[in-house]
């Protein structure tokens, strides 16, 4: 487990055990406010129209995103995010890049698939319950059946899978009765996810991956 011991107002890597994907994460601090001037892929307009705790969940995923794609060589200044159907992208004229962020109210994640076509990351704090009224918003009814029967660290994952696996495919939570889960893949609409966990938590959460599925 990692803790917060001295890790305010940096991005840190993480290993993911994955082959080329690349993981980072930051404690997200509400005690003071995050400097967004001249900070590349953000929208200054946009983020003061947010409230502070919001705003700082929204800068630490950018700025864990930075540094990711600092650490392969390439100039978020030079770039722009896109959301497609093949969810997140990093384009900058030469590379296209899929990435993902995540956040919760205090951690925010981001990873960078070299390579890839799709990926969609999620984090929650581990002791984080799934209301049956979230079941009942954004599952079938067989998978309510099941889930409000199952113990919360299960809904949880379920919960987490169908998030990572909307951002893989750009759609979010919008196609989350489509998105059928088991505990290392997911389909949507017939196409295969493989799902993977982050073996360590990080500040008290777990995160999940998503990644199109090599057949897919």
């Amino acid at each position: 487990m990692i803790g917060d011991e001295n890790l305010r107002g940096r991005p840190h890597l993480i290993e993911s055990g994955i082959a080329s994907v690349h993981v980072c994460w930051m404690k997200v601090d509400s005690e003071y406010i995050l400097d967004v001037e001249g900070l590349p892929l953000t929208n200054p307009s946009q983020i003061a129209r947010m409230v502070p705790k919001r705003r700082n969940q929204h800068i630490a995923g950018r700025l864990c995103l930075i540094d990711l794609l600092q650490r392969q060589g390439l100039n978020p200044s030079s770039g722009e995010l896109n959301l497609t159907s093949d969810g997140l992208r990093f384009s900058d004229g030469e590379s296209d890049i899929t990435v993902s962020i995540a956040h919760s109210e205090s951690l925010a994640v981001a990873v960078l698939f070299d390579g890839g076509k799709r990926i969609g990351i999620d984090c929650e704090p581990q002791n984080r319950d799934i209301s049956e009224g979230a079941l009942q918003e954004f599952c079938t009814p067989q998978e309510i059946q099941s889930l409000v029967a199952s113990d919360s660290s299960v809904r949880l994952h379920h919960w987490m899978v169908k998030e990572a696996v909307g951002k893989a495919t750009g759609e979010g939570m919008s196609a989350s009765r489509r998105i059928h889960v088991a505990s290392t893949e997911a389909t949507l609409d017939g196409i295969r996810y493989s799902v993977h966990s982050i073996p360590e938590t990080i500040l008290n959460h777990r995160v999940v991956i998503a990644i199109l599925h090599s057949d897919s």
